[in-house]
């Protein structure tokens, strides 16, 4: 007996029907995939567009054989043949100990790669690969208040196109707007006036343009682990002047510590608590806030600067 979504099925000595769906089958290839070290589990990329994870399996399950379709997410950078071998093998051996089906075809469909974890791995051909940089936070694009402004007169204008329409049409009543702006178009003659009205829009259009060509700012700063040079985490600038701040301000003779973080220097201001040597001072300071610096993946100058105590 095969139910309408064409599970398999099989005796039971005469005691009722197993019916094994397709969803099951699913699971169960997916679950197998997964145990391949460069199957990784993902929910970005074709995912976010389907709702769908990754990796997933679309199975259809015949009489005495199963055929499945496989979308896997792969670390990058990995042989894809061996690992589509390997994931042929550990997919057909789930199959046949728990289903009691045999795979008659396999077919794995890469739909997404993601980075692994170091930073060169060397495969069998002796050729290294090196994993590309995580790209930083960004800013929101400067073309964004032009691109909304852009929509909303968008809209307006198919509100304009809707409402001529209804009036040709006889639906509504009205003044047609857009004959009416043609008809005072093509009356128009040369007039002082368009001049400074094309210099004007020469201008917007140059300014438009570099609006849209200008990259986003980058908003985060990386940091580094000692087993990888590629930055997985960000921070603000504000975290890294607090963090700088609480560490200079713990060292003694420092009343309090102020820090300012930019894209090329850090500068420290230090109010001293009395009188003292400032080198020994600065040095200490700079002990004090070079291991935060040194784990930030963007190198920049450090400043220290001391004040005298407030009074």
């Amino acid at each position: 007996m095969v139910d309408t979504a064409r599970a398999a099925s099989a005796d039971t000595g005469g005691r009722g029907t197993l019916v094994i769906k397709e969803r099951a089958i699913e699971r169960v290839a997916v679950a197998a995939a997964l145990t391949v070290p460069a199957v990784v589990r993902s929910v970005g990329g074709i995912s976010r567009l389907t709702g769908r994870d990754l990796p997933r399996a679309d199975a259809s399950v015949g009489e005495y054989s199963v055929s499945i379709n496989l979308y896997v997410s792969l670390t990058w950078p990995c042989r894809i043949a061996d690992v589509s071998e390997a994931v042929y093998t550990e997919v057909a051996r789930a199959l046949d100990n728990i289903v009691g089906l045999p795979l008659y075809r396999l077919n794995v469909m890469v739909a997404a790669t993601s980075a692994g974890e170091a930073v060169e791995q060397q495969v069998s051909d002796d050729t290294a690969f090196t994993t590309p940089r995580p790209r930083p936070p960004t800013a929101s694009p400067g073309a964004l208040p032009v691109a909304v402004v852009l929509a909303f007169g968008l809209l307006a204008l198919a509100f304009v196109a809707g409402r001529e329409f209804l009036i040709v049409h006889d639906t509504i009543g009205g003044a047609p707007w857009i004959r009416n702006a043609v008809d005072w178009i093509s009356e128009l003659h040369w007039a002082p006036w368009m001049i400074t009205a094309s210099g004007a829009a020469m201008i917007a259009g140059l300014i438009l343009l570099v609006i849209g060509a200008k990259p986003r700012t980058q908003t985060h700063t990386g940091v580094t682990s000692p087993t990888s040079q590629s930055p997985m985490v960000w921070m603000r600038p504000t975290d890294v002047a607090r963090m700088c701040s609480d560490h200079a301000g713990e060292v003694p003779g420092v009343e309090s510590a102020r820090t300012t973080v930019t894209k090329k220097r850090i500068t420290v201001e230090v109010h001293r608590t009395e009188a003292g040597e400032d080198e020994a001072l600065t040095k200490a300071v700079r002990d004090a806030v070079t291991p935060t610096l040194s784990v930030l993946a963007d190198a920049r100058e450090t400043r220290i600067r001391l004040h005298q105590a407030r009074r």
